[in-house]
């Protein structure tokens, strides 16, 4: 039967991430539901006792409103297993124990057989640990079970058939617990090589799209974020600016102090430049020591204010703290995307800006016309 989507809000909540917890859930609840009225029949044809099913008709009634109510109102998202998996596992075994104690001696057998079945969600939701832990309890209310009512019903006790019944419960729940951690072990190594496969593919996806050394987009990556830019501005005219910069005299950082130090040097601006431009504007590495910098629904009146941030904390004393006297300036080329100019055309007048900068003394920003 195929539900309405207001009736499995309803039920189910409104995230479609906890629908899959809620519904299992709710379908327990209707077993305990179910149970209850089992209960309530086996009393009236004596197939139960009227002295314990009270007891046991306010633990399935309880079972059934509690586990539903806290995931459906999202109350069990504040414990460590925001499923309850554990806690819904460890209560039905209670229920079947209970239920052991409240039904005649010719259906005792039948209530024990459902205590292994309360395994089988677990392998999918509990570690290998939970399930044998889980395991053990179960046996020691099978086995409590039954001692209790030896005490309490005495004249009824069969001992051969009550250890009987016990032993072929005890081995169907170790079959199942071991068939169960292995599950929940296979489960748990498929989900860690997910795991590791995924951080592997994000990481081969960062080398890609990033240089290595600055952390910044490469070349490569930032042509694609330029494409995507320029489609975009086809639909919206807005201004958009592109910045050439590059470092002033860095050859002689690399023949003075090593290649080393102009690797810190590198990494020390482009750190800087991420920082202290807008949260907007896409920094990369375009060659060498020079960086492209694409400002979006930017002027270049705009993207000079950014700039002239960045240059004060490059002038900021000791540029690296490893070199102390080592003073850094850079100069910049900017160029205001004009109307149905290419990305590559704007990039060429960048460049020639920043060929202006560099001409006219260098440490300074110029703006092509």
């Amino acid at each position: 039967m195929v539900l309405s989507p207001p009736l499995l809000r309803l039920l189910l909540g409104s995230n479609p991430e906890r629908h899959s917890a809620i519904a299992l859930t709710l379908f327990g609840s209707a077993l305990y539901l179910f149970n209850a009225g089992l209960i309530i029949a086996a009393v009236s044809y004596d197939y139960a006792s009227a002295i314990i099913a009270p007891y046991m008709l306010v633990c399935l009634l309880v079972g059934a409103v509690l586990f539903y109510g806290l995931l459906r109102t999202g109350l069990s998202q504040r414990f460590h297993d925001p499923n309850l998996v554990m806690a819904q596992s460890l209560y039905c075994a209670f229920s079947v124990a209970l239920g052991y104690l409240t039904v005649d001696q010719h259906v005792r057998g039948v209530v024990l057989t459902f205590m292994p079945a309360i395994l089988l969600p677990g392998q999918f939701a509990l570690p290998p640990r939970r399930i044998h832990h889980l395991t053990v309890v179960m046996f020691l209310m099978l086995v409590g079970a039954t001692a209790i009512n030896w005490y309490i019903n005495p004249g009824e006790a069969e001992l051969f058939g009550d250890i009987l019944r016990c032993t072929y419960v005890t081995g169907i729940l170790v079959t199942v617990c071991a068939v169960a951690q292995r599950v929940s072990r296979n489960r748990h190594e498929m989900t860690l090589k997910s795991e590791a496969l995924a951080n592997a593919l994000s990481k081969v996806e960062h080398m890609a799209a990033h240089d290595q050394l600055t952390g910044l987009l490469n070349r490569h990556r930032m042509h694609e974020v330029l494409d995507k830019e320029w489609h975009r501005l086809q639909r919206q005219t807005r201004p958009t600016t592109l910045v050439m910069m590059d470092l002033d005299h860095f050859k002689r950082v690399n023949d003075t102090l090593g290649h080393q130090a102009g690797d810190e040097v590198l990494k020390r601006f482009a750190t800087l430049a991420d920082t202290y431009l807008r949260d907007a504007d896409v920094v990369s590495r375009w060659g060498g020591e020079e960086f492209l910098v694409l400002c979006p629904d930017t002027t270049a009146e705009q993207a000079l204010i950014a700039l002239n941030r960045l240059r004060d904390q490059v002038h900021v004393a000791p540029f690296l703290d490893s070199h102390p006297s080592l003073q850094i300036t850079f100069s910049a080329g900017l160029a205001t995307l004009r109307p149905s100019e290419s990305m590559d055309s704007a990039i060429e007048r960048a460049d020639q800006a920043l060929y202006q900068a560099k001409e006219a003394g260098r440490d300074r920003f110029m703006q092509s016309p």
